[in-house]
């Protein structure tokens, strides 16, 4: 159980998703239009999934925050941004095993409070379905997984589709929406996560590998929500 918490975020992140997006406010950026992951409904998602013989574990966290940069008329450019998960925001449904797991012994949240994946460099980008109000790419997102203070570049597929605002996409948020999807998988080793020393948890009740999915919506109109008392319940 308390090996558990080690896996609790290889992600994420999800990841889905290319240099370090800087922070701004405008809804543009010469490399194309910037959607801000900030969902007050905390819709946005990343979960991860360790197996092994004596127990699988299951956590998730809807608090992803970041931005990320894409140009759907030009999508061939790429495109880049960064999204982070606080550590202490991963829950498995056991609080005692949420705790070992921002703990010293796993993901150490004093020292390394949160998950991040700036995204460098978006390529392959390969047209899956346009509509007139819709566009969906496959892509790889390359970019640099920061996790219990080591950092590691990463090669992940993920999809992504472009939705211009229209009275639909309104019920989750104002503004043109794109939404971002990945799995991959993260070895805990990689990352320093051990366990508690001698206790031999990770292979036996943690796995070795982390499997991460990431789920993410980002608007162009920042974080301010559409009133809609039926789309989520904010935490």
């Amino acid at each position: 159980m308390k090996a558990f918490k080690s896996m609790s975020f290889g992600l994420m992140l999800v990841l889905t998703l290319a240099a370090v997006a800087p922070a701004q406010n405008d809804t543009e950026s010469q490399n194309g239009m910037v959607f801000r992951v900030d969902d007050p409904m905390n819709r946005n998602s990343v979960t991860f999934k360790s197996t092994a013989p004596l127990e699988d574990i299951v956590g998730t966290s809807s608090q992803v925050t970041g931005q990320l940069v894409f140009d759907p008329a030009n999508p061939n450019k790429g495109g880049y941004g960064e999204l982070s998960v606080p550590v202490r925001s991963l829950g498995t449904g056991i609080p005692l095993r949420d705790e070992h797991l921002a703990s010293a012994n796993w993901l150490n949240a004093e020292a390394n409070p949160d998950i991040v994946f700036k995204i460098v460099e978006v390529k392959n980008i390969k047209p899956v379905k346009t509509t007139a109000d819709a566009s969906t790419f496959d892509v790889i997102a390359v970019g640099d997984f920061s996790l219990n203070g080591v950092t590691r570049r990463l090669s992940v597929p993920a999809r992504i589709t472009f939705l211009k605002e229209n009275e639909m996409t309104k019920q989750r948020q104002p503004g043109n929406l794109l939404a971002a999807r990945t799995t991959f998988d993260i070895t805990l080793a990689d990352y320093g996560v051990t366990g508690p020393k001698g206790m031999k948890i990770i292979g036996n009740k943690v796995g070795k590998k982390v499997e991460v999915s990431l789920s993410v919506v980002g608007s162009s109109a920042g974080a301010s929500m559409a009133g809609n008392s039926e789309s989520g319940n904010k935490k």
